[in-house]
């Protein structure tokens, strides 16, 4: 029993022994794994100090470029250390750079492309915002109105003195219709023999701080050479009446003495009274047109029975009517039409559009004159049977001395004014006029002239 109890109690020491050993090298482990995850927790920080440091000196320069590029310096660009996992943020940075760098240059060139054309312009240009201030002007414009020099800012009436440009300005700035772009055209005289067709565009795309564009035409050397034309053709005109009626006068003298009532004479003497009557008849009319040209008052107008008009002009054209056997036929009510205009001129307004329908019309073709209300206006239509006008120059008939048909119209005595002055007179009541094609039929000539309504 004793040594089985010897036995028993070296065993149960061998295993406190053992236990102490297991213990002891357990803590050995635990004391390890404590350094090594302090280590590792150490390097850790080390190295995230490390990489934050390089990211936070990255995102420096990135912020550096930008503020670079947000004050105009566009050639400032990122370069990020190898291995950095931002590099593609900054090749982005860099290409955002480079782009705009190169809209800039474009657009600094188009700047200077479009100043050096506004520069070298000789006509006026004048911008307006919006608001309709002034936005810019170039040096033409400056050299004509000094004043519009500092103008910026300002009203188009502080710079150019002229009331109804600032109403021209105000009626484009205001236009309604989004459709189609405003265009409004005014001839101003803002000084003294000074004239200038002004052109006011407000364009359908709107940019913001644009609101119109204003472009000032110079027609003072024009306006002078045509006033020297008219002076010249009204001074010869004058001078060729005493002549031609000295001419004419010693014509019919002749064609009554005995000798000239038959034979080779007359015959001469007859051609030489004709040819006289025609230049006549030519000089009196473009007396008649230097007068309307040179007038610069407005008519004096009344309200005017457009029926008694056109029966004055039926008598003056009633010759002409029997002799080329062409019936004028009035289609215009029997309450008449009121408009207001001076009864004198729109006699001959009527009159010379007869006399070109006449001329034109067929034998025993008929000439209708009728009319037809509008919104604010009356249109008078004097149609006739004849050839018709080409398309092509129906804007052209109007212009003094042009004739469709040269060779019929020279036979027939037409001296190529009569149109011009419907069209002066018809302008200067405020009016229009211009020439169609005849209405259900496929020759003939319309040619309508439209009044202010009296109402």
């Amino acid at each position: 029993m004793l040594s089985y109890g010897m036995r028993l109690f070296s065993s149960h020491l061998a295993a406190c022994g053992l236990g102490l050993w297991v213990y002891a090298e357990m803590a050995d482990q635990r004391t390890g794994l404590a350094l090594a995850v302090a280590v590792c927790v150490l390097v850790a920080a080390i190295s995230s100090y490390a990489v934050t440091r390089r990211h936070a000196r990255f995102i420096r320069q990135c912020a550096g470029v930008l503020g670079a590029v947000a004050e105009g310096d566009y050639g400032r660009r990122l370069w990020p250390e190898s291995g950095l996992a931002l590099e593609e943020l900054a090749q982005s940075v860099n290409a955002m750079a480079s782009g705009i760098e190169a809209q800039v240059t474009a657009l600094a060139a188009d700047k200077a492309r479009i100043e050096a054309v506004l520069e070298g312009m000789r006509e006026g240009l004048m911008v307006l915002s919006e608001e309709g201030r002034i936005v810019m002007t170039n040096k033409a414009l400056e050299d004509i109105f000094p004043q519009a020099a500092g103008a910026v800012g300002r009203l188009p009436i502080e710079a150019v003195p002229c009331p109804e440009l600032q109403n021209a300005a105000e009626t484009v700035l205001n236009w309604q219709d989004a459709q189609r772009p405003a265009v409004v055209s005014v001839q101003i005289e803002p000084m003294h023999d000074r004239f200038f067709d002004v052109s006011l565009v407000r364009p359908v795309r709107r940019h913001p701080g644009l609101g119109a564009v204003l472009v000032f035409h110079d027609l003072t050397e024009f306006r002078r050479l045509d006033k020297v034309r008219r002076d010249f053709v009204a001074n010869v005109s004058h001078e060729l009446r005493t002549p031609l009626t000295s001419i004419k006068g010693y014509a019919e003298t002749l064609l009554g003495e005995r000798q000239f009532l038959e034979g080779q004479g007359k015959r001469f003497l007859d051609v030489i009274l004709k040819n006289a009557n025609h230049m006549s008849k030519m000089v009196e009319e473009l007396l008649s047109l230097a007068r309307i040209e040179n007038d610069r008052q407005a008519p004096v107008k009344a309200q005017v029975l457009a029926g008694e008009a056109l029966r004055a002009a039926l008598r003056e054209c009633a010759a002409l009517s029997r002799e080329r056997s062409v019936t004028v036929e009035s289609r215009l009510p029997e309450e008449d039409v009121v408009v207001p205009a001076d009864f004198g001129p729109l006699t001959q307004v009527f009159r010379n559009l007869l006399e070109n329908a006449l001329k034109y019309g067929p034998a025993g073709s008929v000439v209708s004159v009728s009319h037809s209300a509008g919104i604010g206006e009356v249109t008078f239509r004097v149609e006739d049977m004849g050839p018709g006008v080409p398309e092509a120059e129906r804007q052209r008939v109007f212009e003094r001395f042009y004739r469709v048909d040269r060779p019929r119209m020279k036979s027939e005595g037409g001296t190529g004014l009569g149109l011009a002055i419907a069209k002066h007179i018809v302008e200067r009541h405020g009016g229009r006029i211009w020439v169609e094609q005849a209405r259900d039929r496929m020759t003939g000539a319309a040619f309508c002239f439209s009044l202010p309504d009296a109402s």
